[in-house]
């Protein structure tokens, strides 16, 4: 029921702590004139209009960036791509009754697309951003746009590939090809650790396109990049990818080495959660506390109000409380004959979750957050009700690199 009612669902692939997952999503170009696009795996976001729900359709968004290589290009491009995409189900409204849509969308169709907001540029001029206007809905099967909207449609079944691809602090590129294969995606799709628009544009220029880097050939009208590149580095930097390509295409082995880093950080941030999962309260954390505790422990007060706007305030003793909620209601019903007497009905509900930052002083006296509370409670409304606010809540939370 959560994905029909819920306006902003999202899809927490393996966690909020996430695992880096990046994909190299489409690549093309001649030399002087390539590019590549990056795909974040981490989170697809339903922006389905709340007149739409439990329609045959819902609007999926995911991040796109495109990063390029001519002169007369910007840096990068993210996008904010939404993706018309057939409703995994269906309810009756007469009835009631939710049924599965078989329909997939797959790599290769047409797929009906549009640039959402929150989309930018990265000039190479002057390295500044430049927002990008909401584009009109429009059709195309061209490769980018088509593989992109194959993993936004179907980011199930991409985050059950990836969960059964992640043996401990290994990853078995070889399954998670062959089941992604079945979305027409390809099955040698190059997954890397990087996942923010910045980490693509460095991933692209030092394991793309790293012989026009050393050479000195990187377009900087800005001169942010300029760097001499010392002998010494030169031949380290080209000995390793000699390395590398005893072993496979140097990009390949690049990309498969960020992501088995980033699983492996990922395993020991875990590992010490379990050892360390208790609240300054005494209380046990649960998931998403503990989730959110990694991301804003420690961070000043100003950064929240900048994420999540502005709170329910409150402050007690040596501590400031920020409170954020959202809730679901639905009114109940009693329908009567001409008689007056009480003929059927329909049961209320209610459900609400909560994310509490706790902050303190530090010693220069500015406001850290030092705890987060996550609560919940319904009534009549299902418990996947509430989970779906919470997990609404806990994504808004997580944004920080917004602020980067």
């Amino acid at each position: 029921m959560k994905k029909i009612f819920s306006l902003s669902v999202v899809v927490l692939i393996l966690g909020a702590d996430a695992f880096g997952f990046g994909a190299v999503l489409h690549y093309q170009g001649e030399v002087d004139d390539r590019e590549a696009y990056f795909a974040d795996l981490r989170v697809i976001s339903t922006r389905t209009p709340s007149d739409k729900l439990g329609g045959a359709t819902e609007i999926k968004e995911i991040d796109v960036t495109a990063v390029y290589e001519n002169p007369n290009k910007p840096e990068l491009v993210h996008m904010k791509l939404q993706f018309e995409c057939p409703n995994a189900f269906s309810i009756d409204m007469s009835t009631h009754k939710l049924s599965e849509n078989s329909k997939k969308v797959k790599a290769g169709e047409n797929v009906k697309f549009r640039i959402g907001s929150g989309s930018y540029k990265l000039r190479r001029s002057d390295l500044q951003s430049e927002p990008l206007p909401v584009s009109d809905w429009k059709t195309s099967n061209a490769p980018m746009l088509s593989k992109a909207g194959a993993i936004a449609c179907n980011s199930i079944e991409i985050d059950q590939a990836l969960h059964a691809a992640i043996k401990g602090n290994d990853f078995d590129f070889d399954g998670f090809g062959k089941r992604i294969s079945k979305l027409g995606l390809p099955s040698d799709m190059m997954l890397i650790g990087q996942t923010l628009p910045p980490e693509f544009l460095d991933f692209a220029w030092h394991q793309f396109w790293w012989e026009k880097l050393f050479a000195g050939e990187r377009p900087d009208p800005s001169g942010k990049w300029k760097k001499r590149v010392s002998k010494a580095e030169k031949e380290a930097a080209i000995k390793k990818l000699e390395e590398m390509q005893n072993k496979i295409k140097p990009e390949v082995e690049a990309a498969k080495q960020s992501l088995m880093a980033g699983i492996k950080k990922s395993q020991a941030q875990m590992d010490a959660r379990k050892n360390n999962a208790i609240r300054p309260d005494g209380k046990k954390l649960t998931p998403i506390e503990s989730n959110l505790l990694i991301l804003w422990k420690g961070r000043p007060e100003k950064d929240i109000v900048a994420i999540m706007g502005n709170p329910a305030f409150n402050q007690a003793g040596d501590s400031r409380f920020l409170r954020y909620t959202k809730s679901w209601e639905k009114q109940g019903f009693m329908a009567y004959n001409a008689y007056g007497n009480a003929i059927g009905g329909e049961v209320g509900g209610y459900a609400e979750c909560f994310v509490e930052f706790k902050t303190k002083q530090d010693d220069k006296g500015e406001w850290r957050v030092d705890d987060i509370l996550v609560r919940s409670n319904y009534e009549d409304a299902g418990l996947g009700r509430t989970k779906g606010l919470c997990q609404d809540l806990a994504q808004e939370a997580s944004q920080i690199e917004t602020l980067r």
